[in-house]
This record gives structure tokens, C-alpha cells and sequence, in this order.
């Protein structure tokens, strides 16, 4: 078993390759699918809604600031396209 750095804060522990590997690709599919960012609350709620799925699956230290680093990022496109 390969083994990786990410500490899993659930079990104290390492998650494996295949459990790192997983998360980088529900938090691309997380991305994808909210990239196009909207004005509208329910874009906002479901894109909570669904960083709160993925942050269950792993909760890993890796997970969630990753998970930060993407709402930052879709807070600044919002904020840059819609001059407030």
C-alpha cells in the first residue's frame, strides 16, 4: 500500500494514494461544475452545500484549505465581475 502525507483528521492518520488521487478529483468535478460563477443565491447555496460534501468525504487538512483556496477564488471572480 502506498501511503501519503495528507493527515486525516478523522482517523489521526495517512490517507492512501487512491483516497488522495479521489479527493483531487472530486474537488476538480467540484470546480467544473461551479466555475461559471453566478449571481443568483441558489448557485451560492448549492456550491456550499456541495464543498460540505466533499469536505465530509475526506476531512483532511489538505481537503479543506484546498476547498478555501476555491471559494476564495469564485468570491473574487464574483467580486471582480460585479462591481459592487
Amino acid at each position: 500500500m502506498i501511503v501519503c502525507l495528507s493527515k486525516d483528521i478523522r482517523k489521526g492518520g495517512s490517507i492512501t494514494l487512491e483516497e488522495d488521487y479521489n479527493m483531487f478529483s472530486d474537488l476538480w468535478r467540484l470546480y467544473r461544475k461551479y466555475r461559471e460563477v453566478r449571481v443568483d443565491n441558489e448557485y451560492w447555496q448549492d456550491l456550499i452545500k456541495d464543498t460540505d460534501k466533499v469536505y465530509e468525504k475526506y476531512q483532511t487538512e489538505l481537503c479543506k484549505r484546498l476547498l478555501l483556496e476555491i471559494l476564495d477564488e469564485f468570491e473574487r471572480r464574483f467580486k471582480n465581475e460585479n462591481v459592487l
